[in-house]
């Protein structure tokens, strides 16, 4: 399958939810659940397009680290600057299926400077707080007081092949984890500060936690 370029535009957040409500799937997350695992987006899009549905993926929390209608969905959309408004990536095709999308092509204007130095940000932002869970992650699959660790960068991670083929500039900032003697899991958020201190932040969780 060819690739699909797409166009980048910002609409009122009711106008996306009318679009979403006319002929797609259930909006994809590429990152979601507990714990935190990766969704195959290309494979998600190829069965919605298989039942004559328009795919859909929320890049609220990826961003950029996720070219999703070039994985194959028809629409893309995350957060803008305001409340009220939404950045869409609607695709470029003649495929009947994407014609859901085409109506957002005549609404809102076209996206700008300010958004796309946004995007820019978010996606600094983005591949920074991933190479610090990747080093927070790493850290805790080695840790005595942890039996289960979720995230999507480690090799033995379920999710980590569809996520090396879903995201680009990192695997996220969230990592699940389970301690000795708990059923439930426990989430960490990591953020572009320094790893290390992050680390050394854990641990002294983790050590009250003993105590």
């Amino acid at each position: 399958m060819a690739k699909r370029s797409s166009v980048l535009r910002v609409v009122s957040t009711e106008e996306l939810k009318d679009a979403l409500a006319k002929g797609f799937s259930a909006p994809i997350e590429p990152l979601s659940g507990v714990p935190v695992a990766c969704a195959d987006v290309r494979g998600l899009a190829a069965a919605a397009h298989e039942q004559g549905v328009a795919s859909a993926c929320d890049l609220s929390l990826v961003g950029m680290a996720c070219a999703a209608v070039r994985l194959g969905a028809d629409l893309a959309f995350a957060p803008a600057a305001t409340a009220d408004e939404a950045l869409v990536w609607v695709a470029r095709g003649e495929q009947g299926v994407v014609d859901a999308a085409r109506g957002l092509l005549s609404t809102g204007r076209e996206a700008g400077e300010a958004e796309l130095a946004l995007l820019e940000q978010r996606a600094r932002t983005w591949h920074v707080s991933s190479d610090a869970a990747q080093v927070v992650a790493s850290y805790l699959v080695c840790h005595p007081c942890v039996v289960g660790v979720a995230y999507p960068g480690l090799r033995s991670d379920p999710s980590y092949e569809i996520a090396s083929r879903t995201l680009e500039n990192g695997f996220g900032p969230l990592i699940d984890v389970r301690l000795v003697g708990e059923d439930s899991w426990r989430r960490v958020t990591c953020t572009p500060d320094d790893p290390l201190a992050q680390v050394t932040q854990l641990e002294q969780r983790l050590r009250e936690r003993l105590a």
